[in-house]
This record gives C-alpha cells, structure tokens and sequence, in this order.
C-alpha cells in the first residue's frame, strides 16, 4: 500500500465523491483521511468496502482540535474541494462571508505544526492571475455572471485563492469552469487564459478527480494556479 495519506476536505460534495471514487479504486492506493460535519452523507457502501484505507473525523473545518487529530496520523497531502452554493440570501443582501477562506487559516497553521507542505485547493476562474487575457465569453462567464449572481460564491473564491497562495506551502490551486458529470476519460488541459489556451469552459468532475491525484504525484503545477478545462 502507497505510504501517502491524503486529507481531504469537501468528502461529501459531488466532486469529493468524484474524488473518493477515483482514488479508492486504485489498486495499493494512498489511505485517505476525511474530515467533514456529517459522515451519514458520505458514501457508506463505498467506505465500507476501503475501510481499511480510509479514516472518517466528524468535525468542523476550524476545529483546531480535530484538525490535529487527523494531521498528527502522518498527512502527505491537503487536498480542498470545498465550494461555495448559490445562496438567495446573500444575492438580496449583496453580503460576502468567507467562511472556507477563513477556516483555511486555521488549516494551514495545524499543517505547519506538523511539517505538511503539500496543499492543493480549488477556486475558480473568477479569480484571475498576473498576464492573464480572458475572451469576451470567458469575461462573461468567469468573471461578470459569477458577480452578479453569485456575489458571496465569487468572493469565497477569490478569498481561498489568495490563502493558500502561500510560499510557505507547495500549493497548486486549481481553478475550474462549470463542473459536470461527464466520463472520466475525458481530457484535461491545464494552463493560463490566453490565445494559447486550450481549454474548454467545462471540466467533468471525474476528470478533475484524476488530475488532482496526478498532480499530487507528478507536482507539475507546484505554486501556480491552473484553470482547469475538458479538451
């Protein structure tokens, strides 16, 4: 069995389930380690039959404590699929909380306690980087819509982006379009907006689920922030 142990964040959501689904079934696999609010959402059939590689802390994301008791049974990797939802409430009120943001710094510093280096976290394209040139369409759907409509989401994106841009962590955070459900064996192309870029404004959920796990063995992308497309 592989020697990593990967903490993952954001078990329970579409793209954490993508996630478990991948990397579970790889043969002498990492263990995986999960901390979420409530373990009755995760996948139990699943779980059950990798019991053995997989360890479940119920538990906030700025429980210092239960962050602790995970980090301290030997965590590789961080890995952040956690993502803000479409919210009435802050569209009307045009309010912006980070709460991951927030919880991150409390993440980072448990990490730094137990000399975790590798953090991998995801964004969105609404959060741009020097020398980026983004088309009209990509203007749109990127950076105006999300705004709008999502004011509190395109805020908690930005925020985590800015936290984990850290140089005192090999981070790589990957910034993804609209997310879907399509197969796995689809492509990706990661990279920078420009003329050169390849990438479609579509990333399938288990395609990010195998490129997460291959950059964190490969560790192309360590200190950079790729946008994510299917190709």
């Amino acid at each position: 069995m592989s020697t990593e142990n990967i903490l993952l964040l954001g078990a329970t959501g579409a793209s954490g389930i993508a996630f478990l689904e991948h990397v579970l079934t790889i043969k002498d696999g990492p263990r995986l380690s999960l901390l979420v609010r409530n373990k009755a959402k995760l996948p139990q059939g699943l779980i059950a039959q990798y019991s053995e590689r997989v360890t479940v802390v119920e538990g906030q994301l700025d429980d210092e404590t239960k962050l602790e008791d995970v980090m301290k049974n030997g965590i590789t990797s961080v890995v952040g699929l956690l993502g803000a939802y479409p919210s009435l409430y802050h569209l009307i009120s045009r309010s912006t909380p980070t709460p991951i943001a927030d919880s991150l710094h409390v993440i980072k510093r448990v990490m730094k306690r137990y000399g975790v280096r590798r953090l991998l976290a995801l964004s969105t394209p609404r959060h741009s980087v020097p020398g980026e040139v983004y088309t009209w369409p990509q203007y749109i759907t990127t950076q105006f819509i999300p705004s709008i409509f999502m004011p509190q989401g395109s805020a908690e994106m930005t925020a985590i982006s800015e936290v984990c841009a850290d140089d005192d962590f090999d981070y790589t955070i990957f910034r993804v379009p609209f997310l879907s459900a399509s197969l796995e064996d689809r492509k990706v192309y990661a990279g920078f907006y420009g003329p050169d870029y390849k990438g479609s404004q579509e990333l399938s959920r288990a395609s990010l689920a195998k490129w997460i796990y291959q950059e964190i063995q490969e560790r192309n992308w360590v200190q950079k922030q790729p946008v994510l497309g299917n190709y």
